[in-house]
């Protein structure tokens, strides 16, 4: 009888310890925390808006250069150098700034003949240059007197808006308008208050500007059309309002 007593009061001493145990684990509440609130997340419209802006262009890059083959390396770069110095002397009395000429490649390579034993038959070199011009109205002219002094390589043709940075953000502006738009017809349809904005995250991708290219060599006596055309720059927004 004794031993089953023990027993007894040796497990309800165990289930004790098991309840302080489970008490002392359990939190309770922290004095001075503040109520829980649902977060500004929960009470949020996001949206998605965009802008356009049409830009007219007032810059060209016209990248152009000359190629010249002859029997020997000393031929060769005496004859390639007469012909760059033509073709940049032509442009520069265009009124092109000498800073806005730059060379972009030189390059001197040997040239071999046909047979079964190849062997060097000559050499090329091919130098280019990219000249910024800043009044569209030569961007032709520029092209016209470099062929006609030896230039037999136009790349290509860039065309650039000094102020590109400001439209693009004139875009971002007009993107973040119509995001809001958009949230005070969603606020209204919903009976709630549009509130302050949250976050803005722009999407925007940012086209190269890059229209057209032409290869060849010297040009007939009519001048060079050059046409500059206009650019969308387009923007785009996500935008979190808070609602109340």
């Amino acid at each position: 009888m004794s031993m089953t007593l023990r027993t007894l009061g040796a497990a309800a001493l165990g289930a004790l310890v098991v309840a302080v145990a489970v008490l002392v684990l359990r939190p309770g509440p922290v004095v001075g925390a503040p109520a829980t609130h649902p977060t500004t997340a929960d009470h949020t419209i996001t949206v998605s808006g965009s802008g356009k802006v049409t830009i007219v262009h007032d810059v060209a890059r016209i990248t152009l250069g000359v190629s010249v083959s002859k029997p020997t390396v000393k031929a060769v770069r005496e004859a390639g150098a007469k012909a760059m110095n033509d073709v940049i002397a032509a442009i520069k009395a265009l009124g092109i700034a000498e800073s806005d000429i730059q060379t972009t490649n030189l390059s001197l390579s040997p040239q071999y003949g046909t047979g079964s034993a190849p062997r060097i038959v000559g050499y090329q070199i091919s130098e280019q240059i990219q000249v910024t011009v800043r009044d569209l109205d030569k961007a032709g002219d520029v092209v016209d007197v470099a062929t006609a002094k030896g230039a037999n390589d136009v790349n290509g043709i860039w065309f650039e808006s000094g102020d590109r940075v400001k439209a693009q953000n004139d875009a971002r502006a007009a993107a973040v308008a119509a995001a809001r738009i958009s949230a005070e017809a969603m606020a209204s349809a919903g009976n709630v208050s549009l509130g302050r904005v949250v976050s803005i995250t722009d999407a925007s991708q940012i086209p190269p500007v890059w229209f057209g290219a032409a290869r060849g060599g010297a040009v007939s006596d009519a001048a060079t059309p050059v046409q500059p055309g206009t650019q969308d720059l387009t923007a785009t927004v996500t935008v979190v309002f808070a609602i109340d």
